[in-house]
């Protein structure tokens, strides 16, 4: 095995421990987020406060990633990225858990109450004819929370574990592309002295 192998096996090895102990991080901060989503079922500030923690997780990850690039190696814009998608899906894996548990073992219908409220607001039903004319909305927002009401936990956490995975995708470039190590031009390696 060559040195070049080497570096390569313990910079990669590097990097998954590393996302992996950010991906918990980001994860609690996922895990909030979604505990104020279910808080905001009834209070709405507290939905509003969950989509600010679950949006401040880019900049969170955007400051871990900088933290080790400044103290522990350099980071190349694909590092950046192979690290910020790896921690985001730690992140996702963690709150999928997190999710199904809610899910099968606290929420006892709070989520579909909930939604059945809203379902049975009369400005739900002028929204829903506004956008299908010629359709009867009540019937289809009452078969979709009739669908809602047949869904198992499991396949709750499967469509959940779908949309951490897609966030954490679209996550992971923004925060590789304000994380990574710029290459210094030769004007900011000679600055003039005054």
């Amino acid at each position: 095995m060559t040195e070049q192998n080497r570096k390569e096996i313990s910079e990669s090895r590097q990097t998954r421990a590393y996302a992996a102990n950010y991906g918990w991080w980001v994860g609690l901060s996922w895990i909030g987020s979604f505990a104020l989503f279910i808080l905001g079922l009834k209070e709405p500030l507290a939905g509003n406060l969950g989509l600010l923690l679950g949006l401040s997780s880019l900049l969170q990850m955007i400051y871990l990633l900088r933290g080790f690039r400044d103290n522990v190696a350099p980071l190349s814009l694909g590092r950046a990225f192979r690290m910020a998608w790896l921690a985001f899906m730690a992140a996702a894996l963690l709150t999928t858990a997190a999710q199904y548990i809610y899910m099968a073992y606290i929420d006892d219908g709070l989520m579909m109450r909930s939604f059945s409220e809203i379902i049975q607001q009369p400005e739900m039903a002028e929204a829903m004819r506004q956008m299908m004319p010629g359709q009867d909305g009540e019937k289809i927002l009452n078969e979709s929370f009739q669908a809602l009401l047949a869904t198992t936990p499991t396949q709750f956490a499967f469509s959940f574990l779908f949309w951490n995975m897609v966030l954490a995708t679209l996550f992971a470039f923004p925060t590789a592309l304000f994380s990574f190590s710029r290459p210094k031009t030769d004007a900011t390696k000679q600055r003039p002295q005054v």
